[in-house]
Parts: structure tokens; C-alpha cells; sequence
């Protein structure tokens, strides 16, 4: 995926990129699953990237839906300042002890 010119030009950091195109594959994959119209070129990055998602997701040594991921733990990624983050791990702190 990332020499992809599509996953490259989302955003500048790793992190960034990533939230993109999740999001970006969620919010095709709701438009698909309530009967909207989905662009030809929306579908195609759907079916280049999708196959590719769900197998590094299916693949960690905690399987995790990517949805989930998307929806739950990105956020605190992205959210949280990194000073927090590195606390947080440091004391095993969970999300809703942060």
C-alpha cells in the first residue's frame, strides 16, 4: 500500500494517511450498504484497498475489525496529544483512564 499514489497523497504523516483512507473506505462502504450512487473512481480505491485493510487487520496478533479500530482506538491516536500518549502507555493506562 504505500507505494500507492492514492494512500501517499492523503496526508503527510503516517498516521494521517492511514485516518484518511479508513475513513474515506467507511464512508464508502456506508453509502454502498444504504443504496447511494458510489462513484466509479470511490469504488475502484474501495476494491484496491479493502482486500488489503481487512487482511493486515485479520492478521495482528489481536485480530481487530478495521471499523472498530476506526471508531475506537484511531481517535486516540490522533486526538490526544503525544505527551499523553506516552504517559498513558508508560502507566498502562486504558482509554477511559486517559
Amino acid at each position: 500500500m504505500v507505494k500507492e499514489p492514492e494512500y501517499l497523497t492523503v496526508g503527510i504523516t503516517p498516521l494521517e494517511r492511514v485516518y484518511k483512507l479508513l475513513s474515506k473506505l467507511d464512508s464508502i462502504r456506508v453509502s454502498k450498504e444504504i443504496g447511494s450512487m458510489v462513484s466509479k473512481k470511490a469504488d475502484d480505491l474501495f476494491h484496491k484497498f479493502m482486500e488489503q485493510v481487512e487482511l493486515i487487520f485479520k492478521n495482528l496478533p489481536k485480530p481487530l475489525q478495521w471499523r472498530s479500530f476506526l471508531n475506537n482506538d484511531l481517535i486516540l491516536l490522533t486526538d490526544i496529544p503525544s505527551i499523553v500518549q506516552t504517559a498513558s502507555v508508560k502507566h498502562g493506562l486504558n482509554k477511559a483512564k486517559i
